[in-house]
């Protein structure tokens, strides 16, 4: 089927705003990313930090970084997801047939379930003992198992978010 193309400037003006609701899309969604992932970058920063001011400062640390995950970096990964589709939407449905973004798709979903229900759980349980710990109810003892075990899924998260950023920016031929 042929498509209708509107000769003269109506034509322009809609080219000029499909690049531009594109442009605002994209750069949404690169901000997304460089919000999302800066911030979980830090966390390790956080948490040696105030592992370094003692218990009080530990607790602290978490608690800082429980709020900005809640209140910054989990809703900079949801808008990645609406931008990325919005963006797909606007310029051809035919991108999800492109490897690298089925890959980043998929890593996307891995990424988001391991974060509910291995590393979110684990997170809360290192701040919730720190929290203890800091008023004196718990003890120092059990802390770095904990701990351990949230900073490996926290790694982990991570990797895979720096994993969907390459391939965004790389974007390889891989099975196409």
């Amino acid at each position: 089927m042929e498509t209708l193309s509107i000769p003269g400037p109506a034509a322009e003006r809609a080219d000029a705003i499909a690049w531009a609701v594109r442009s605002f899309l994209l750069v949404l969604h690169v901000l997304g990313a460089v919000v999302a992932l800066g911030f979980s970058l830090s966390y390790g920063l956080w948490v040696r930090r105030g592992e370094a001011d003692g218990p009080q400062g530990r607790a602290f640390a978490l608690r800082t970084i429980s709020w900005i995950d809640r209140h910054v970096t989990t809703p900079a990964f949801i808008s990645q997801l609406v931008t990325g589709l919005l963006l797909v939407a606007v310029i051809d449905w035919d991108l999800l047939r492109l490897a690298w973004l089925e890959l980043s798709l998929g890593i996307y979903v891995v990424l988001i379930v391991l974060a509910i229900t291995v590393y979110g759980p684990s997170f809360r349980r290192q701040r919730e003992l720190a929290e203890a710990i800091a008023g004196g109810s718990a003890p120092e003892t059990d802390y770095a198992g904990v701990a351990s075990k949230a900073t490996a899924w926290g790694i982990v998260v991570t990797v895979f978010t720096l994993v969907i950023v390459v391939l965004m920016v790389w974007k390889p031929a891989l099975w196409n």
